[in-house]
């Protein structure tokens, strides 16, 4: 017993208290790599998100071929690339309602009306949770985490869980319509690109604020549990239905908008894209009755409303994020 002890302890001595020579990354490295490695790991094995991809690629191509085919001669091309971009970009968080600007008095630029993706928009959604409900679950479940606190700060964590759904959400959301933008740029021509970067930068923005959005939720339910499909399909059911209530409720009788809309996250993003736009008047379509909606006229919804709660909704969802990473690792 003792040559075996004298064995094990030469080994120790041997290879146990050597100082570290490789190189030393970064906390911004390592932070990437764990937003690098899963997206990675995400790709490989979800076919969903190739498929997805794919469709919004060949709907951003028929919806070129039908704008240069069926342009509307009385607009600007200008006109007719924000007439047709801004819509397919709400078009990621409207289901039930459509929403027209109060100040627009014509339709996009093939004169088909309000034009959006339709059936994509749940896709991304569902997808979105699915996908991003197991960046801290599947942790949670497989012990992982750990292992990630034995090299990382809890925070540098959190931020590489956060980086890992950016990624997600600008290829799978930002990306596609950023490319329409240019596809639509070139295919109509004859246009002064500082004229048009304003719809650019409004792409930019609402689709940042729908991940940033859907991060900080995605991940708090992900945080609560250790099942990925729990996390996932609580909130798909959380923020669907109540895309499909909660409008419905705030308009029943009529007059000027409830509070409930307030609770209606896909609503708040929607109507947030107004915002941006300087817009206050919004004309709501709602299973076949118009609504409107004056965010500054000092009664009912207002403007600062709809990004305070938009603004708490994301903060509840982060500090949710933090105080169960942190107190587990308490545990």
């Amino acid at each position: 017993m003792s040559d075996k002890s004298n064995q094990n302890g030469a080994y120790v001595r041997k290879f146990s208290f050597r100082p570290y020579t490789g190189v030393r990354r970064g906390r911004i490295f390592r932070m990437w790599s764990i937003s690098w490695q899963w997206w990675i790991h995400e790709w490989d094995r979800s076919r969903a998100i190739k498929i997805l991809i794919g469709f919004q690629l060949f709907t951003l191509l028929i919806t070129n071929i039908m704008v240069l085919t069926f342009k509307n001669p009385i607009l600007s091309n200008e006109q007719i690339l924000e007439d047709t971009l801004i819509p397919l970009v709400r078009g990621i968080v409207s289901f039930q309602t459509t929403i027209r600007g109060g100040q627009s008095n014509h339709d996009n630029g093939f004169g088909g009306g309000t034009f959006s993706i339709g059936g994509t928009s749940l896709f991304i959604l569902l997808l979105a949770v699915l996908v991003g409900s197991g960046l801290i679950a599947d942790d949670i479940t497989n012990k992982t985490n750990e292992i990630y606190y034995a090299k990382l700060e809890k925070y540098e964590y959190i931020m590489g869980k956060f980086g890992a759904f950016f990624i997600f959400g600008n290829v799978i959301i930002t990306l596609p319509y950023v490319l329409e933008f240019f596809l639509l740029y070139i295919g109509l021509g004859n246009m002064d690109f500082i004229a048009v970067l304003p719809v650019l930068a409004h792409v930019i923005l609402f689709t940042e604020l729908i991940n940033l959005t859907y991060a900080a939720i995605i991940l708090a339910f992900s945080s609560l549990t250790g099942r990925r499909l729990y996390a996932g399909l609580t909130t798909f059911m959380l923020l669907f239905l109540a895309n499909m209530i909660i409008p419905s409720l705030a308009f029943a009788q009529g007059g000027e908008v409830g509070l409930q809309l307030l609770g209606d996250v896909l609503t708040l993003l929607l109507i947030g894209s107004y915002i941006i736009d300087g817009e206050s008047i919004i004309r709501l379509d709602l299973l076949g009755r118009e609504h409107t909606l004056n965010l500054a006229n000092g009664i009912g919804i207002e403007t600062w409303m709809i990004f305070g709660s938009l603004g708490l909704i994301i903060s509840l969802g982060i500090a949710i994020v933090v105080f169960q990473v942190y107190r587990r690792h308490s545990m």
